[in-house]
C-alpha cells in the first residue's frame, strides 16, 4: 500500500514540474533531463513512468481533459437549462486561462502539435470524448423538439469557434472578456441555432 502511495505522489510531483516546464519553455525546448532535474530524480526514475515528454505531456492533458468532462457531465444531468450548460462551459474555459500558465501551456502544446502528427493522432480520441458529451447534450435538445439537425450541427461549431476566441484573444493571462461574456455567448449561440425553449 505504501509503495502504491509513493507512486502515486512521485507520478503527481513529476507531472506538477514537467506542467511548469512546459508551460514556461514549451514541450519543443525542455528535455527529460531537465524534467528530472526540477523533481530531483533520476533520468531511469523519470523513464520508469513516462516513456517520454510527449507522453508526459499527454498524461497531463488527459487527467485535466477527464476531470472536466466529468464536470460537465454532471452539470448537464443536473436538470440545467442548455443556455446554462453554454454558460457552464465558457465560463470554464474563462477561469482555466485567467492562470498564466494554463494559457501558456495550451499555446505551446497547440504550437508543438501542429509539427508532430505522431502525437496529434493520440489527442483525436481526446478531442473526440469532449464532443461526443456536447454532441449527446444537444442531442437531447433535439429529440426534445427543441432544436434541429442544422442547429445541432451550427451549435457545435459555434461552441468550439468561442472557446478558440477565447483562448486566442486571451493576452498574457489576462483576459480580456466583460464579466457577463459567458451567458451572452451562451444566449447568442442559442439566437444562432434558433433555439425553441418550451
Amino acid at each position: 500500500m505504501k509503495d502504491k502511495k509513493h507512486e502515486v505522489n512521485m507520478k503527481e510531483k513529476i507531472k506538477k514540474a514537467a506542467f511548469l516546464l512546459m508551460a514556461e519553455k514549451g514541450l519543443k525546448d525542455i528535455s527529460m533531463r531537465e524534467i528530472a532535474d526540477a523533481c530531483g530524480v533520476t533520468k531511469p526514475v523519470l523513464y520508469y513512468y513516462f516513456k517520454d515528454k510527449e507522453d508526459l505531456c499527454y498524461s497531463l492533458i488527459e487527467e485535466s481533459s477527464i476531470l472536466n468532462n466529468e464536470k460537465l457531465k454532471r452539470f448537464a444531468d443536473s436538470g440545467a437549462s442548455l443556455e446554462e450548460i453554454l454558460a457552464f462551459i465558457f465560463s470554464k474555459y474563462i477561469i482555466d486561462i485567467k492562470r498564466k500558465e494554463v494559457l501558456s501551456f495550451v499555446v505551446h502544446v497547440s504550437s508543438y502539435l501542429l509539427s508532430n502528427p505522431e502525437l496529434e493522432k493520440r489527442f483525436v480520441s481526446m478531442r473526440k470524448a469532449n464532443f461526443a458529451i456536447i454532441s449527446d447534450i444537444l442531442e437531447k435538445e433535439c429529440k426534445a423538439g427543441r432544436l434541429g439537425k442544422e442547429g445541432k450541427d451550427l451549435a457545435m461549431h459555434l461552441i468550439f469557434a468561442n472557446i478558440a476566441h477565447l483562448v486566442l484573444h486571451s493576452h498574457g493571462g489576462e483576459v480580456k472578456f466583460w464579466p457577463s461574456y459567458p451567458k451572452d455567448m451562451a444566449k447568442a449561440v442559442l439566437t444562432a441555432i434558433n433555439y425553441k425553449e418550451k
